[in-house]
C-alpha cells in the first residue's frame, strides 16, 4: 500500500491543549476544493498513492469536506479520515456524507482523552463535546463505516488505560478498535511540557491490566483490534510486543496549507519519528522498535525511555 497525506485545513472547532497545530497556522487560508484535488492528482501522478490519510485541523468544518470524500472516492482511494467526529453527531450531516461516499473505502480514527466527560472536555476546550463525539462515532458506525478509538497516552491519563478500555469496550461495537499512541509534544510549550510527560517503562502494570482483561476477551471470541502506534518496546513486557506495530514506512506524499491558501506536496519523511535516543542505540530490541516522536526525545532525553541491554 502507497500512502499519502493531505491535511485540509489548520482550522477546528476544539482546542487541544497539546494541539501540533501553532496558532499561526490555523489562521491560514482553507485551500479550495480544485486545490486539494490538483494536490490528490500530483499525488497519484508522482507517487503512485492507493490510500490517503485526510487530516487538519478537523477536515469536517472545510466547507468542501463531502464533496473532497466523494472526489477521492471516484480515484478508488482507500481514505481514513483523522476527525473528531463531532459533526457526525449531527443526524442531517451524516446521512449527507453516507449517501455521497463508498462506505468500503472509508475509515474514520476519532481520538478520545478520557473515559471521563469532564477530563476528556478539559484537553479538548469544547463543552459537550464529548457526548457529540461519542454519538457521531456510532452514528456513521451504524452506516457502515469502520472507526476506531484513539487515545494519546500522556502523564495525565496512563494510570487510567483499564478503565479506558473498559469504558470503550462497554459503550462501542465490536467492530471499533482502539488505537494508543504516544504524543507529538511539538504544540506544548516550555511551561506545561511536563505536564504530559511519559515516563515509558512506568506503563508496564497498566499496560498489562488492560492487554491480560484484553486477552481473556479475544480468547472467547472477541472481534475487537487493539493495538499500539508511536510507542517504544520498553512501554510493555515483551510478552505483549504483539500488540505494538512495528515499524512503518513514512507517507509517500505529504500535503499541507500554506500562509497563501495553497496546499504543497513533498515527500514523505519519517525522521520525525523512530528510536532516536542515545540510549536506542545501544538496546537490542531497536531493530524491532518503532519509537516514538523526535519530540519526546527533544524534550526530556533518553530519561523517558529504558533499553533493553545487549
Amino acid at each position: 500500500m502507497t500512502q499519502g497525506y493531505i491535511a485540509i485545513g489548520y482550522m477546528c472547532n476544539q482546542a487541544c491543549s497539546f494541539c501540533p497545530c501553532s496558532k499561526a497556522e490555523k489562521r491560514y487560508p482553507i485551500p479550495d476544493l480544485e486545490m486539494l484535488e490538483k494536490v490528490v492528482e500530483n499525488m497519484i501522478q508522482t507517487s503512485s498513492i492507493d490510500s490517503i490519510v485526510v487530516s487538519g485541523g478537523e477536515p469536517t468544518i472545510h466547507p468542501d469536506f463531502i464533496d473532497f470524500i466523494r472526489y477521492l472516492c471516484e480515484k478508488k482511494l482507500k481514505i481514513t479520515i483523522l476527525t473528531n467526529s463531532e459533526r457526525f453527531s449531527d443526524k442531517k450531516f451524516t446521512d449527507r456524507f453516507l449517501s455521497a461516499v463508498r462506505t468500503e473505502l472509508v475509515e474514520l480514527i476519532t481520538t478520545i482523552h478520557s473515559q471521563s466527560e469532564e477530563e476528556h472536555e478539559a484537553v479538548n476546550g469544547s463543552k459537550g463535546s464529548f457526548q457529540r463525539t461519542i454519538d457521531g462515532m456510532l452514528q456513521i458506525q451504524s452506516g457502515g463505516i469502520h472507526t476506531t478509538v484513539k487515545h494519546c497516552i500522556t502523564k495525565a491519563n496512563y494510570k487510567d488505560l483499564y478503565q479506558f478500555y473498559k469504558f470503550i469496550d462497554n459503550v462501542f461495537p465490536q467492530e471499533t478498535d482502539i488505537q494508543l499512541c504516544s504524543i507529538d509534544y511539538c504544540g506544548l510549550s516550555e511551561e506545561n511540557k511536563y505536564d504530559y510527560m511519559v515516563v515509558f517503562p512506568e506503563l508496564y502494570p497498566y499496560f498489562e491490566e488492560m492487554f491480560d482483561d484484553y486477552i481473556k476477551k479475544l480468547d472467547v471470541g472477541n472481534k475487537r483490534h487493539m493495538y499500539c502506534i508511536n510507542m517504544p518496546l520498553c512501554s510493555l513486557d515483551p510478552y505483549y510486543w504483539d500488540f505494538v506495530a512495528p515499524k512503518i514506512k513514512s507517507y509517500s506524499s505529504y500535503s499541507a496549507p500554506t500562509q497563501k491558501g495553497e496546499s504543497n506536496v513533498e515527500d514523505g519523511r519519517d525522521d520525525f519519528i523512530g528510536t532516536l535516543g542515545e540510549g536506542c542505540r545501544k538496546c537490542k530490541a531497536e531493530p524491532l522498535c518503532a519509537g516514538t516522536y523526535r519530540t519526546a526525545f527533544e524534550y526530556f532525553g533518553d530519561r523517558i525511555i529504558c533499553p533493553y541491554k545487549k
